[in-house]
């Protein structure tokens, strides 16, 4: 980054907030496995790993339905609730066997680290999944704290799922911006008033270029200048 482009930073932004799955991590061949694995268990089966990446980002619940509804079966709540026990049983098991950051991302969190941003991850995975993956592949710290989807009383696309963290961690909501992958995530942000950047590689059905974001990226060492640009203005 340019001297100027960490001072533009630094001074517009004091906390980014991360999405967690298709942002920094690749992790749809482990919740692929962890959900066919479920599946098996009811003579279902196996899901792809595009399939997961399609069922992914509004909680473990959806995800479940979503992989049971591929296979025409239609889950009421208690077999929702019981099905995605068993697959949080699986996952957490080993959640980073396959799962890896995307390139780029170890080195861009440890140089916003370094200008003093706070940094946390909101995701609508499961907190102490999360946690597990972001220690696991050495990303917590500088990633200071994570809410996941039983943190708070409310999730993603619901702003305070974003504004609690920010709290937590002791950022500025009027200096916080938010990393994501899907249409949840500008939501999210600009429900909360903050500027969004999506990654063009996340797992969402919809492009990234369609979703409304203040700034698109292609690579994620390319987000200190996009967050450089929004500051600017």
């Amino acid at each position: 980054m340019h001297p100027n482009a960490d001072n533009l930073i630094a001074t517009r932004f004091d906390t980014v907030i991360y999405d967690l799955d298709g942002t920094l991590i690749d992790s749809a061949r482990d919740m692929r496995e962890a959900i066919s694995r479920v599946l098996a268990d009811h003579g279902l089966p196996p899901i792809s790993d595009e399939d997961a990446r399609i069922f992914m980002g509004e909680g473990s619940k959806i995800t479940m339905r979503r992989a049971f509804a591929k296979n025409g079966r239609t889950l009421d709540d208690t077999e929702a609730s019981a099905v995605t026990r068993e697959f949080v049983s699986y996952y957490e098991k080993d959640p980073v066997r396959y799962t890896t950051a995307f390139d780029g991302v170890a080195e861009v969190v440890a140089r916003l680290d370094r200008l003093g941003l706070r940094q946390g991850v909101c995701t609508n995975k499961f907190e102490k999944s999360a946690r597990m993956i972001l220690q696991g592949l050495k990303l917590m710290p500088p990633i200071a704290d994570v809410a996941g989807a039983d943190t708070f009383t409310v999730r993603k696309p619901d702003p305070r799922h974003i504004l609690q963290l920010i709290d937590k961690i002791g950022g500025n909501r009027a200096r916080a911006v938010m990393i994501g992958d899907s249409i949840h995530d500008v939501e999210a942000a600009h429900r909360g008033g903050l500027p969004a950047v999506l990654v063009s590689w996340g797992y969402t059905a919809k492009p990234a270029s369609e979703l409304g974001a203040e700034a698109v990226i292609d690579r994620f060492d390319a987000l200190p200048a996009a967050l450089g640009r929004i500051a600017a203005g």
